[in-house]
């Protein structure tokens, strides 16, 4: 099924875009307006999903949307981008819905750091909340999450009209960037300056790791500056599966000075006998 030819969108389009065709195509096959019912759940689907940053990255990459994407924790904790509630958009068009009054969501910002991604973090944060004042929330971090991503917790946000049900709290993640560390995905990529008369022979070079371990990596002999050796599981943490991604060394060749004179003969030597 292809969620964007069911909306009439391109796989560029914005969230605003997907929404403005989610209104469309809804309100041409409701069932209660005289469209089909079937296309009708294909339109929800496809919205579900494409209205979800980390769902419709999952069905871009050509994984299932619906998978691992669960509650995670105790209590009125939910770990994801959206509400997922159809019923909320439809009470809008006066047809087919249900919407249950709520207050305001209220939506936070959290900087961590690249370490936190690995190991998880639990962060107690004063929240000035509507309805509440100063209130100390945990906000637990969870393995493995991106930049850009949201927790929700729900029925912690404005509470301000007492007869309806509070809104929910939205912590907006923002990962650091790392001094020494890069992320591309699961991995983690660094640098490494290595003599090039020791790319030529081939070398074994001491790297530190994420966690702060050193661990040894051999440079195979006619190792190319700017190649990459990886390093398996010295990654971060998958936030779904738990499994770690790879560390990924580049290598940057430097040319040494101040060699003594006898060392250039012998470069020279060599540079003529090739």
């Amino acid at each position: 099924m292809d969620y964007y030819s069911i909306l009439g969108i391109d796989r560029n389009a914005t969230e605003q875009d997907i929404r403005k065709a989610y209104k469309k195509m809804s309100m041409q096959h409701h069932p209660d307006r005289g469209g089909d019912e079937e296309t009708f759940k294909k339109v929800n689907e496809a919205y579900s999903t494409l209205k979800d940053p980390q769902k419709k990255q999952m069905y871009d990459m050509g994984g299932n949307p619906n998978q691992g994407y669960q509650r995670q924790g105790n209590g009125p904790f939910e770990f994801h981008f959206g509400s997922g509630n159809m019923d909320d958009f439809f009470a809008g068009f006066g047809f087919g819905g249900h919407r249950q009054a709520q207050n305001r969501s209220v939506n936070v910002g959290i900087d961590i750091r690249l370490e936190d991604v690995l190991y998880g973090k639990d962060i107690d944060a004063e929240v000035s909340l509507p309805g509440h004042g100063p209130k100390i929330i945990n906000i637990k971090i969870p393995k493995g999450i991106q930049s850009g991503q949201q927790i929700r917790y729900q029925g912690l946000g404005d509470d301000t009209i007492k007869n309806i049900r509070p809104g929910d709290l939205i912590v907006n993640i923002n990962v650091l960037p790392h001094r020494t560390f890069v992320r591309n995905g699961d991995n983690i990529i660094c640098e490494k300056q290595v003599d090039v008369l020791k790319l030529i022979t081939g070398t074994k070079e001491i790297v530190t790791t994420l966690d702060g371990r050193k661990i040894t990596i051999g440079v195979p002999k006619g190792t190319q500056p700017d190649t990459l050796l990886s390093c398996k599981g010295e990654g971060l943490p998958n936030i779904q599966t738990g499994k770690r991604g790879n560390l990924l060394i580049k290598i940057k060749g430097i040319v040494p000075r101040n060699l003594s004179q006898d060392a250039y003969d012998k470069i020279e030597e060599i540079n003529n006998g090739i």
